[in-house]
């Protein structure tokens, strides 16, 4: 091979390699929500959830269902607060031993009909014990 065609093939090579990099970085994992995929996992942690919350957000009206049309829509959910009418699924959870370090949910606010009048997505991460 030339000199010209070594140059030639490392710069396809290099270039080929950074456009992979930059498809790959780029690419938020993302899936359309299936009632299915939603409830799959172990009761613990729930693979699907963090890669349909967007799509289950833009495709179904969540705000106005009664509780009972959500759970139909979505299972029962991991929380329920009688006290300030909400209640909410996991959507990730990391753990660091016997501590939640990192939580993500999917919040639902009802009024006194049980209509939902609100949906958020929140997030805690745990703060870091001094020693």
């Amino acid at each position: 091979m030339s000199k010209i065609s070594l140059k030639q093939a490392f710069k396809r090579s290099t270039l080929l390699a950074a456009l992979l990099v930059l498809g790959l970085s780029s690419c938020k994992k993302k899936m359309p929500f299936t009632r299915d995929g939603w409830h799959d996992g172990d009761g613990i942690n729930f693979p699907n959830r963090y890669m349909m919350v967007e799509d289950l957000m833009a495709t179904h009206k969540l705000k106005g269902m009664t509780y009972k049309q959500v759970v139909r829509l979505l299972h029962s959910p991991q929380r329920n607060s009688h006290t300030d009418k909400s209640f909410y699924y996991d959507i990730t959870l990391e753990m660091k031993g016997i501590d939640t370090a990192y939580f993500k949910g999917l919040l639902f606010k009802l009024n006194a009909d049980s209509v939902v009048t609100d949906v958020q997505v929140f997030e805690k991460t745990a703060k870091k014990k001094e020693k």
